[in-house]
């Protein structure tokens, strides 16, 4: 009988301690390291894990802009996350190995000559493989994370979830995108879907994604880049702003067109521009569900 009650004893003991998730802890200098466990090129990464954080605690990426700026845009969230308790883990693929928007912006699905680019080099490829190895590097055991991207890495964003229906992502915001892709097969990629592998199937699941465009309403001045400036990226409307209100009023067109779901949501931020910085705020509203202060 006593060595009944013990072992009973033990199991709730056991069974409790095994419930309590395992504390985390904080990230020492240097806060990043090089990624370089897949097929294509190294791609830098900076870390930032709260106190008190455990295997549980969720976490943001981040694309940055076309300035590939990895610690200003890394910078940006980090009282966000001291306050509201979230991992960030941002991503810095450089300019010598990315050269373009082809290969930034629109996430390496093809080349600037139009050429379809092997999959497994496309950096789109390296951001499941980089979120796994940040769980295994530091103990995490969530499932899904959350993405954020502003101006080219908005554009990043928002194709991302068409071309990886099954990444294991929470919530997304794509922010500002500079040029917009539309579900049409009139367009050429990277401005419409016409010349790359996108079936109806991801279509729908792209509908369906929680994603939401926030838009400055003051980002109303020209884009510098090629394909931001370019013919077609021009006839999206003439900034940021209408560019982005096109992607989702289009998309929720032939969403209802095919009778399918859409879950994307429109945020319009007044009295901010092309700026990172203070959309992050209104960004994080959405992507982890904080009442609005």
């Amino acid at each position: 009988m006593i060595l009944v009650r013990l072992f009973l004893i033990f199991l709730i003991v056991f069974s409790c301690d095994s419930a309590t998730p395992k504390v985390i802890n904080q990230v020492e200098p240097p806060w990043g390291y090089v990624f370089e466990d897949w097929e294509g090129n190294p791609i830098d990464v900076i870390t930032y894990i709260p106190p008190d954080a455990t295997e549980k605690t969720p976490l943001l990426m981040v694309i940055p802009g076309a300035s590939r700026d990895a610690q200003r845009f890394h910078a940006s969230w980090l009282d966000l996350a001291k306050k509201n308790h979230f991992s960030v883990l941002t991503i810095g693929a450089k300019k010598s190995f990315f050269p373009d928007e082809y290969s930034y912006n629109a996430g390496g699905v093809m080349n600037s000559d139009g050429t379809i680019k092997d999959e497994n080099l496309r950096l789109f490829s390296v951001i499941e493989p980089i979120f796994n190895d940040f769980k295994k590097r530091y103990g995490f055991s969530i499932k899904k994370f959350h993405l954020f991207g502003h101006s080219a890495g908005g554009g990043f964003v928002h194709r991302y979830l068409l071309f990886h229906p099954k990444a294991p992502i929470e919530k997304a915001v794509a922010a500002n995108p500079a040029f917009v892709t539309l579900p049409t097969k009139e367009i050429d990629y990277p401005f419409g879907l016409k010349n790359v592998p996108i079936f109806d199937k991801q279509l729908e699941s792209w509908m369906e994604k929680d994603l939401a465009i926030i838009l400055g309403e003051d980002d109303i001045g020209p884009r510098t880049k090629p394909l931001s400036n370019g013919t077609k990226a021009r006839a999206q409307g003439p900034n940021c702003l209408e560019r982005g209100k096109l992607l989702f009023n289009e998309t929720k067109r032939i969403a209802d067109k095919m009778n399918e779901d859409f879950n994307w949501e429109l945020i319009i931020v007044p009295g901010v521009g092309h700026d990172n910085y203070n959309l992050a705020p209104f960004a994080s509203i959405y992507l982890f569900d904080e009442d609005e202060k």
